[in-house]
């Protein structure tokens, strides 16, 4: 890795171990389709070169639209929807690793649950939650730890189409919100704010926001100073790299992501700090599949059990394709964030119970799918 000191190493470890640091994800830390950079898999997943696309009127290139409608978002964000659930395993494969490295925060700065599905798929722990500029912050609390990391999207879930920040005015009432501090719980900025390092991977540097955005978490105040922010030397411009060392005190370094992750994944696996993986449960894994027994879990309302039985028996069948393990994978992480959608108050119960069932049905038909014939 291009000469770092072995003290910056020792530095990382020792903060991982008391759990003072944390890792903000963007966008260029995923991979995209077929060796595309996954923004420019997004474009073309919603075709934004169509000059006469039916939806959107103009795709500003810092990430902001304006539809033809109003009504059109909505739409929009159905696709976005169906291209985030999308397997990525060259994403999914760096996200394995990050998922053992105990970091007890993650912070993303994109609105997908891609590693949320990464931490369901190998069995670990965690909690989530995303800011939503049209809800007052819960009062709810519990102290991320690396056994159980807390998983937060800055910018909205794509679960919850009215959180997403899309247009300048999703943007600026989003500062709003921020900046009036409604929306974020105290003790979640505390442990920001008491943090000993940040990590920054693939984060949009040159997008004219992103600065606001450092200015929201207080990296250009004196009493975050002390905080040691990290990042990889991902763009070229000599001012911009200037203004984040001297304004942000961020350090750069010249290496790149993937190394990065592999390198301190190795030195987390040779210092023992790597988390461990999840045993199989014999009680789950020695069931023989049994669908009936299957939806009756989801008559009694057990929709996790029946979910985990499921996926039990994927994990045993090698005649199962992937795209069931990760539809698997994406209606329970959906169910997920239903439920922390209905523990806020932030669902009405009609809709609740509207894709509640869509979620039921989903996973009802990957159940019939799954019998043997």
């Amino acid at each position: 890795m291009h000469q770092i000191k072995n003290i910056f190493w020792e530095d990382i470890l020792d903060t991982l171990q008391e759990e003072k640091c944390v890792l903000f994800l963007g966008q260029s830390a995923y991979k995209g389709i077929n060796n595309n950079s996954f923004q420019k898999s997004l474009m073309e997943w919603l075709d934004i070169g169509n000059p006469d696309h039916p939806l959107i009127r103009l795709y500003n290139p810092d990430g902001f639209y304006l539809f033809k409608k109003r009504r059109f978002k909505r739409k929009v964000i159905a696709r976005m929807k169906e291209f985030y659930n999308q397997p990525f395993p060259n994403t999914e494969k760096e996200f394995i690793k990050l998922a053992q490295i105990p970091f007890s925060m993650i912070f993303l700065m994109t609105p997908d649950n891609i590693l949320t599905r990464t931490f369901d798929r190998i069995g670990f722990d965690y909690s989530s939650d995303f800011y939503f500029r049209h809800r007052k912050a819960t009062d709810h609390f519990s102290k991320p730890i690396s056994s159980k990391p807390l998983i937060y999207n800055l910018l909205g879930n794509i679960e919850e189409p009215e959180s997403l920040i899309l247009t300048h005015n999703d943007f600026f009432d989003y500062l709003d919100s921020i900046f009036k501090g409604n929306s974020m719980n105290d003790e979640l900025k505390y442990e920001l704010e008491n943090a000993e390092r940040y990590i920054f991977l693939g984060l949009p540097y040159e997008k004219w926001y992103f600065q606001l955005l450092l200015r929201v978490l207080s990296l250009h105040s004196d009493k975050l100073k002390e905080i040691e922010r990290l990042a990889l030397k991902e763009f070229e411009n000599p001012d911009l790299h200037e203004l984040y060392t001297q304004e942000f005190k961020i350090e750069f370094i010249p290496t790149e992501i993937t190394s990065f992750i592999d390198t301190l994944y190795q030195k987390c696996k040779n210092e023992d700090l790597l988390k461990r993986l999840p045993l199989k449960s014999s009680k789950i894994d020695d069931i023989d599949f049994n669908p009936q027994e299957i939806r009756n879990l989801i008559g009694e309302a057990k929709t996790i059990d029946a979910m985990e039985k499921l996926s039990s028996y994927f994990k045993r069948t090698k005649a199962i394709n992937q795209k069931s393990v990760n539809d698997l994978l994406v209606l329970r992480n959906r169910y997920n964030i239903l439920r922390q959608r209905e523990l806020r108050g932030t669902i009405y119960p009609q809709d609740f119970g509207v894709e509640n069932n869509q979620i039921i049905e989903q996973l009802l038909e990957l159940i019939n799918n799954s019998e043997v014939k």
